[in-house]
Formats: C-alpha cells, sequence, structure tokens
C-alpha cells in the first residue's frame, strides 16, 4: 500500500506544477498579447466580455491539457520505477 500511496504522491504532484506553470505561462502570453493583465475575477461587472471569454477559454484549455500532460507523466514514471528495481527491493513498501 505504500508503494501506490507514493506513487499517488508523485503522480499529483506531476499534474500540480503541470498545471501551476501552465498558468503561469498562460498570464505572460495573455499580458503579451492583450498588452494588458488577464482579468483576475472574469464575473467582476468592469470586466469585458470579450476579455472574460477569451481569458476562460484559453486559461481552461492549457490548464486542462497540462493535467492530462502531468497525469501520463506521472503515471509513465511510476511504472518505469516498478519496472527498474527488483521485487525484493520493493517489498518493504507493500505493507
Amino acid at each position: 500500500m505504500k508503494k501506490h500511496l507514493l506513487w499517488s504522491v508523485v503522480g499529483y504532484t506531476a499534474v500540480i506544477g503541470a498545471s501551476l506553470m501552465t498558468r503561469h505561462t498562460a498570464r505572460e502570453a495573455y499580458r503579451k498579447t492583450a498588452g494588458n493583465p488577464p482579468p483576475e475575477n472574469p464575473g467582476r461587472r468592469d470586466t469585458r466580455w470579450h476579455e472574460a471569454l477569451a481569458w476562460g477559454m484559453a486559461s481552461g484549455a492549457l490548464v486542462g491539457v497540462a493535467r492530462v500532460v502531468g497525469q501520463r507523466l506521472g503515471d509513465e514514471a511510476r511504472r518505469r520505477g516498478e519496472r527498474s528495481r527488483p521485487r525484493r527491493a520493493l517489498k518493504h513498501l507493500d505493507d
């Protein structure tokens, strides 16, 4: 059970890291493209509809892709980690 928990933590860490990096990159790309920072709260009355929708679609799509990529990379790392070590070395983690 411990081995599964360890690799779950690795996988979730990869997903969170990928999401945070992508969110930061998306903000910078929006700032450079639009010339102003993305809306902090797209629901505010002073945010124009096209800005709110553009930011929502772009950031949602990018973060969604990053989560999938992070999950896949985390799962692949788990599979490689389990294959590369002999079962005897992992026996203490199965408790």
